[in-house]
């Protein structure tokens, strides 16, 4: 029953994402063209047009013809493409981009940008009946550069995630081509590990993340995220699926597959929410 209801809302959300979208156009006799959306219509008398942040009231006698139009483009951005599901994209967070993320409804993370340039995400669990002290923490900061050597970005951080007693993290550079709505990136990284008994050790072989994106509709984006762990056996979590997202709010789903040499297996769903405030 969960996942027929998983599919269910994907569908959903599918059909949303592809439907198209108009604007009122109105015509004066003068020539005059105004798009955006009428707001109120007064029969045989007046409309009143709001384009952008203004409102405009036009007599009846003053319009020639009103009109709906097809929206070209992309009504607004992606709210969060400074990551993919979990890996992160080169593109910082960015100024007033603020988000609160909630993932397996049982960790939430904030994701607050200092400038341009630096990004960072905050994040606990609430896993029922633990204490604060046995909670996952997440700590992780992002450095990236501006957009040079044709349209490629790099960035440069690192992830923790854990307690303060125990816990692992990445090392990574990420490089990044194309634009926000449509891009490749490889993010090689090295793991590490540290508790309070052996203190911090890092892994023996790098790993590598190779992420894309593109987006197929104004509120549709499709997501490949994928791990490569190299060591004796090479061990991959594949991890490909949709984003739905508005201006402020985004909706992450997919479906993980774990890789080894000798057998894979099929992962728990994800589903994670962001909204950008």
């Amino acid at each position: 029953d969960i996942i027929i209801n998983f599919f269910l809302i994907l569908i959903f959300f599918t059909s949303l994402s592809f439907a198209q979208i108009y604007e009122d156009i109105v015509e004066l006799n003068d020539g005059t063209i105004i798009k955006g959306v009428i707001i109120e219509t007064k029969p045989n008398e007046y409309i009143k047009i709001k384009s952008d942040d203004n409102i405009f009231v036009y007599q009846m006698d003053q319009i020639s013809i009103i009109r709906k139009e097809e929206i070209q483009g992309y009504l607004f951005d992606d709210p969060h493409k400074s990551r993919y599901f979990f890996a992160p994209t080169a593109t910082p967070i960015g100024s007033g981009n603020t988000y609160l993320r909630n993932t397996w409804v049982f960790f939430n993370s904030l994701g607050v940008p200092f400038g341009e340039n630096i990004s960072t995400e905050i994040g606990i669990s609430v896993l029922p009946g633990a204490g604060l002290d046995n909670q996952l923490k997440q700590f992780s900061y992002k450095y990236s550069t501006d957009k040079n050597y044709g349209n490629w970005q790099s960035s440069f951080g690192f992830l923790y995630l854990g307690q303060i007693e125990f816990g692992g993290g990445f090392i990574f550079g990420t490089f990044t081509k194309g634009d926000d709505d449509n891009n490749v990136s490889i993010t090689p990284g090295l793991a590490y590990f540290q508790n309070s008994d052996e203190g911090l050790k890092f892994a023996e072989n790098l790993t590598l993340v190779y992420s894309g994106k593109k987006r197929v509709s104004n509120s549709l984006s499709l997501i490949s995220e994928n791990w490569f762990f190299y060591g004796e056996d090479l061990f991959i979590i594949s991890n490909s699926g949709l984003r739905f997202f508005g201006r402020q709010l985004s909706v992450d789903f997919s479906w993980p597959f774990f890789i080894s040499s000798g057998s894979s297996t099929i992962g728990p769903p994800l589903l994670s929410f962001s909204y950008t405030f």
